[in-house]
């Protein structure tokens, strides 16, 4: 489903000069949900971003279901869901507003488009929102109602950037819930986070991230081996590059 080949991103630091953010991943992921771990500054926003075609690597190829997000960003795009502590939900509008754009944006129309409204509202909690502004809600009903608009068109690739970022501990824990109710077979769930306990509740694959490189990847389970699994994060994080 998303193979990446010997992909790079580099930007510049007036005071360090050119940084590899992304350097040289090779990553292969089939369905299933994958945790992407590392530190502040490891790479995980950028190479999801990367893999989202919001930004373009500077060598390497992404291919995703069999598209070159490079070649062809625009139909990458409609074959994924992204949401970051940044996705822009347009306060003036409303809920439903929101998620009817997002359809539209997928190409929905119709009662197509209002059948998934109407799913993917009752699935995360939102149908008695509807009607209501975005600027009006709480964190936590913003941050369901990002995962709605990445559902809105069931894709089968659900990129999710630190998603409880911001989130007190019982809005995470439901959103968490939330997260859970969108496995299904055949989809590929990405998400990035620093927070081990999300990592054991969610993730079947673990793909630990330093200085932009994968230093381990495997079940939870195999990269603790007979480590706690923070532990055994905290070590691979402390390698020297």
């Amino acid at each position: 489903m998303l193979i990446l080949s010997d992909v790079a991103k580099r930007f510049y630091d007036p005071g360090r000069g050119p940084v590899a953010a992304v350097d040289g991943i090779d990553l292969t992921l089939d369905a299933g949900v994958v945790a992407l771990v590392g530190a502040n500054g490891a790479g995980k926003s950028t190479l999801l971003r990367l893999i989202a075609t919001l930004m373009k690597p500077d060598h390497g190829r992404i291919t995703v279901a069999g598209i070159d997000a490079v070649a062809e960003p625009a139909a990458v795009r409609r074959t994924l869901g992204y949401l970051s502590t940044t996705t822009r939900l347009w306060p003036r509008l409303t809920v439903a507003e929101v998620l009817q754009l997002a359809g539209g944006f997928h190409g929905l129309t119709g009662d197509l488009l209002a059948e998934r409204t109407a799913a993917v509202a009752e699935t995360f909690g939102l149908a008695p929102i509807l009607g209501q502004r975005v600027s009006g809600l709480s964190t936590g009903q913003a941050q369901r109602l990002g995962l709605a608009r990445t559902l809105i068109a069931d894709p089968d690739l659900i990129i999710l950037d630190e998603p409880t970022t911001g989130l007190d501990v019982v809005a995470a824990r439901a959103f968490i819930d939330s997260v859970r109710t969108i496995i299904r077979p055949g989809r590929l769930v990405l998400f990035a986070t620093h927070i081990v306990a999300e990592v054991s509740a969610l993730a079947d694959r673990l793909v630990v991230l330093a200085h932009g490189q994968v230093v381990a990847d495997g079940a939870p389970a195999a990269v603790a081996g007979d480590l706690d699994l923070a532990e055994a994060i905290h070590r691979l994080l402390s390698e020297p590059a």
